[in-house]
């Protein structure tokens, strides 16, 4: 696990980013939910978790603009081993580490890369598991091996043709001639490994397709795949689009086109988490996900919290990052020890915090009274707190007034007009029984007018503690009354 994130320095929006200063202690419980508005780091912050995998450059790329010093990153894992980023590069690496972001989509929603011998594709590891990296990491030490020895015949060749020892000539034949049945030995070996990885890769495309079509059948309906094949460094896949079948590398029809951006953010959702479930040591793994609904209706959204609750619970950490506050709430709510936290912006740097989400979520009525109830419970510090408990007063009133009485205050309607009905109302009247309260009612709605903004002198007008508390109390025993 990633235990905790001591500073960020220097990094993109992460100017001086330091943990226990009050907001959060930096510690990264197992599921962690982390809600951030556009451009305040969300991203940025996604691309250390990647970087850990073995990328020094992405964290390169983001140094902080106008800073003139290096970036500095230090965290430390369950076991307290540091990891530093220092020097554009990292102390260690965190090979665990398994993340969806946009630049997944990207990569992965056309052609499935897998690289080359000479350089593994950024998602070879990840599509095709342990076995096939262990052939693959053979066949690049022997080509390895191979390369050294045609380095060799070069140099005992040119040796040949300029020694006149017959001694050293023998010798050096005899190296060349070694070397070539090494080479040989060598060539058939690479042969080999390289036939049982394209077995290995086929068939784990058999199983990997039928995972992509069991998760599409919840993210797209609409599409599925047809086929999966292992073509050179690429695994081309057949999507049928209805009674179409499309090549993913054919040029006849474009995906880039043919596909709305939910249809690949589906895709590529259900490429990752096939992957994940057909990983063996999912209990080992860091997972981390940056905005998977990314352009998903309502009903993608719901079927997508499962599944992800599916993931965390057998995942080592679970880390969900996005931008969309109810998303995020929704799957903290089914998480029942989820660590919620926030990215936010002070001005000269990102920030991460802890984050009261259901209070943030609350709407209307019920923020305004958890906001009179918190004053009487814990008081206020600043002036600008004691004034939004005087804010939320009027609204806390006229909101239960509007539930209580839905078909009879309009719109239109505030505090003022309603307390008028009651005072006009005659016996028969709705609102005729509220006219005992109607003295404290008036009350409370003075007081509150006077810090209104509707008042020009609301800001001059200084606040008593006792009576804001005074008033406070009233309000919430007449909403009993009421």
């Amino acid at each position: 696990m990633i235990k905790k994130i001591i500073h960020i320095k220097n990094y993109g929006r992460f100017g001086n980013c330091i943990t226990d200063t009050g907001y959060w202690n930096g510690v990264l419980d197992k599921t962690v939910s982390i809600y951030a508005d556009n451009g305040t780091g969300k991203t940025t912050l996604t691309q250390i978790f990647k970087s850990l995998k073995g990328d020094d450059e992405l964290i390169g790329k983001r140094k902080t603009l106008g800073s003139t010093e290096d970036i500095d990153i230090f965290l430390l894992t369950d076991d307290n081993k540091q990891l530093k980023f220092q020097n554009n590069k990292w102390n260690h690496y965190k090979k665990n580490i398994e993340v969806f972001d946009s630049f997944f989509i990207e990569s992965n929603v056309y052609l499935i890369t897998l690289g080359n011998y000479d350089r593994k594709g950024n998602y070879f590891e990840f599509l095709l598991g342990d076995e096939a990296v262990q052939l693959f990491d053979k066949i690049v030490a022997l080509r390895g091996q191979r390369r050294k020895f045609s380095q060799n015949r070069v140099k005992h060749r040119r040796n040949l043709r300029n020694s006149e020892d017959p001694k050293t000539i023998k010798d050096l034949k005899y190296k060349i001639e070694h070397s070539l049945i090494k080479t040989a030995e060598i060539n058939k070996e690479i042969a080999d490994l390289d036939s049982k990885l394209v077995t290995t890769a086929e068939t784990f495309g058999v199983l990997y397709l039928e995972k992509i079509n069991y998760y599409l059948k919840y993210f797209n309906p609409n599409i599925q795949l047809s086929n999966l094949n292992k073509k050179g460094n690429n695994f081309v896949y057949y999507l049928k689009i209805k009674e179409f079948d499309v090549r993913s590398d054919s040029e006849s029809i474009s995906l880039k086109h043919t596909l709305s951006e939910g249809d690949k953010s589906s895709l590529a959702l259900s490429f990752f988490l096939a992957r994940l479930s057909l990983i063996s040591n999912i209990e080992e793994k860091i997972i981390v996900f940056d905005d998977p609904i990314s352009s998903f209706d309502s009903s993608r959204r719901s079927v997508t919290i499962n599944q992800l609750y599916n993931f965390a619970k057998k995942s080592k950490q679970f880390i969900l990052l996005s931008h969309d506050l109810n998303f995020v709430k929704d799957f903290s709510s089914k998480n029942d020890s989820c660590q919620d936290l926030k990215i936010i912006n002070n001005g000269n740097s990102s920030l991460i915090i802890n984050h009261d989400i259901y209070r943030e979520t609350m709407t209307g009525i019920f923020k305004d009274l958890t906001v009179l109830h918190d004053f009487i419970e814990k008081g206020a510090i600043t002036e600008f707190d004691k004034r939004e408990v005087i804010r939320c007063i009027r609204p806390t009133i006229e909101g239960l007034f509007r539930i209580k009485y839905f078909k009879d205050i309009k719109p239109t309607d505030w505090l003022g007009d309603i307390l008028k009905s009651i005072r006009e109302s005659q016996p028969n009247d709705k609102f005729y029984h509220m006219k005992p309260i109607l003295e404290e009612l008036s009350d409370i709605n003075d007081y509150s007018k006077t810090y209104h903004h509707s008042n020009p002198n609301c800001l001059e007008i200084p606040i008593n503690d006792q009576e804001l508390r005074n008033y406070t109390q009233r309000t919430l025993d007449l909403i009993i009354k009421i």
